[in-house]
């Protein structure tokens, strides 16, 4: 069914980011230079991050299809601002890969400020 299509889709992406980031951190960890020095790793780290941007495009259209058809609930509302916070925290993390700059607090004020927004509906 739908529901279980994008139940599924919503649980999956979870997953997928949770063990690419799990992936990526030790990359960097067991790494003995700064991963930024080697195109390889550079490369594949950056697959990675376009892999979970994907996905969560992907549970995103999902999602979207579930509420077309059933309707618009603050659960379904938590799992969109989930998924986009996760779309978001992927792409600022594909920008620090590449640029050197620090994102992870912009994240935070992005997930912080838009969690307060939502509960004001």
């Amino acid at each position: 069914t739908v529901a279980q299509y994008a139940r599924q889709g919503f649980f999956e992406l979870c997953q997928i980011m949770g063990i690419n980031f799990l992936l990526i951190w030790l990359v960097v960890r067991s790494s003995h230079k700064d991963i930024r020095s080697s195109r390889l790793a550079m490369l594949l780290c950056s697959i990675l991050l376009v892999e979970s941007l994907l996905f969560s495009v992907t549970a995103f259209s999902k999602l979207m299809l579930y509420i077309s058809c059933f309707g618009f609930t603050p659960k379904r509302l938590q799992s969109t601002w989930l998924i986009c916070v996760l779309f978001a925290g992927t792409g600022l993390a594909l920008y620090s890969l590449w640029t050197r700059k620090r994102t992870f607090r912009i994240w935070i004020y992005i997930s912080g400020i838009s969690l307060a927004l939502m509960h004001l509906y």
